[in-house]
């Protein structure tokens, strides 16, 4: 599975891999494959190359904070049209919006219900892969139109989870 992000502004492209016990992570012709341990829910540990990384996460609206060993680095989103190029939501013929996991998991807690209005990257369905918790957000202000997934339920990056109605 690839995901667009910026780091520190610039656009990079990263590919994860589970494999049994360990995450493969690559970008180009990079590669490492680490343990990884969640701690908290802002703190992760990653143990690769017989050493011990502590990832530490703080999410501030759109971005998240990310402090490696105590090196900082700041995190967005990449750009809409990079995410839709991977594959990620898709717009319905009506020009509504279906909001997919990035990675295939388990459903572990719906956030929102049919008719609520949400804001842009506002957390809509919490899934658990690889023994961390993706929070799904919203990519637009609107109204949730129709929830596909259910809690327990084991989910791929192809199936929609929830369709919102934009508010564009």
């Amino acid at each position: 599975m690839e995901f667009e992000f910026l780091i520190d502004g610039v656009p990079r492209t990263i590919a994860l891999e589970k494999r049994d016990r360990t995450v493969v992570f690559r970008e180009g012709e990079a590669e490492i494959e680490a343990e990884v341990r969640r701690v908290s829910a802002n703190e992760i540990l990653f143990h690769f190359r017989g050493r011990t990384a502590r990832v530490h996460l703080v999410r501030e609206g759109g971005r998240t904070l990310v402090a490696v060993d105590g090196r900082g680095f700041t995190v967005t989103e990449a750009p809409a049209e990079a995410a839709r190029a991977l594959g990620g939501d898709e717009r319905t013929p009506e020009g509504s919006l279906r909001v997919k996991s990035p990675m295939p998991g388990k459903v572990i807690k719906l956030c929102v219900r049919e008719g609520d209005e949400v804001r842009r990257n506002q957390t809509l369905v919490v899934v658990e892969a690889m023994k961390m918790e993706n929070e799904i957000q919203s990519p637009a202000d609107g109204t949730v139109k129709t929830i596909y997934a259910s809690v327990g339920e084991l989910v791929d990056s192809e199936k929609p989870l929830v369709e919102i109605e934009s508010k564009s």
